[in-house]
Formats: structure tokens, C-alpha cells, sequence
């Protein structure tokens, strides 16, 4: 099964999240409260996808900006960004990219396994798309 990085850094939304994709999803799941405690995580551990909050305000800005730190540790990483604002605001802001894999809250667990299905069976996003606007 694979291995899923949660970086939330909500502990009520990290511990459900977690708890979905443990109990229901079957994954390993590695939380991470922030940025450098996921890099920590993703230098460490072999990690196929990461479950980002897209708004996550620590050292960096946000989902992009977290996805290029991961990248640049493991390219193969495959992204699945979160959050509870839409993500035209979170593309006008520079936190997200059109085609980043998104899902919105509220989502329901089956909807949340699903698009986790759906990323993890998609191609690697090359890490030059990450980089646009950096």
C-alpha cells in the first residue's frame, strides 16, 4: 500500500484526514504539522503522494511553494492539494496551479480515497511545471 504524506497544519482536520486514509484507505500515512517537518518526513521515508493543505501558512506560501521544497527531495512525488477556499482564489494568490490536483472541502471520506486513487494513477507532474512563476 502506499505511503501518503498529510501536511495539514489544523490538528483536528490532520487527525481526521489521517484517520481516513489509515482506517478506510488502508495507507501509511506520515503527518506533518509543517513545511520543514514534511521535508523531514520526505527525506526520510520513501513517500508516494503528499496530501497538502493549499493554504498552509508556515515558512513557505502555500501549496506550490511546498510542492517545489518537496520536489527538489523526491521528483517522483505525486501532489493531492486540500483546502476549504476555492481554488480560483487559491490560483489568483499564487498558492496553486490550474492543473494541480485539487478537492475541496468539505469532502466526504469515499470522495477523498477517490481522488487519492485517481492522482496516485496519473502520471508524475514533471518538476519544470512546478517551477512556472518561481
Amino acid at each position: 500500500m502506499p505511503t501518503v504524506l498529510l501536511l495539514e497544519n489544523d490538528p483536528v482536520s490532520r487527525h481526521i484526514i489521517g484517520l481516513i486514509l489509515r482506517k478506510k484507505g488502508g495507507y501509511t500515512v506520515l503527518e506533518a504539522r509543517s513545511t520543514p517537518e514534511a521535508m523531514t518526513y520526505t527525506r526520510r521515508y520513501q513517500i508516494d503522494l503528499a496530501v497538502v493543505d493549499a493554504s498552509t501558512r508556515d515558512v513557505y506560501a502555500g501549496g506550490q511553494a511546498t510542492a517545489r521544497q518537496l520536489k527538489t527531495i523526491c521528483p517522483s512525488l505525486r501532489f493531492l492539494f486540500v483546502s476549504g477556499y476555492p481554488q480560483e482564489l487559491l490560483v489568483d494568490k499564487g498558492f496553486l496551479l490550474v492543473e494541480d490536483p485539487f478537492l475541496a472541502r468539505p469532502f466526504t471520506p469515499r470522495i477523498l480515497l477517490e481522488r487519492l486513487e485517481q492522482v496516485l494513477t496519473q502520471p508524475v507532474v514533471n518538476a519544470s511545471v512546478l517551477t512556472k512563476g518561481a
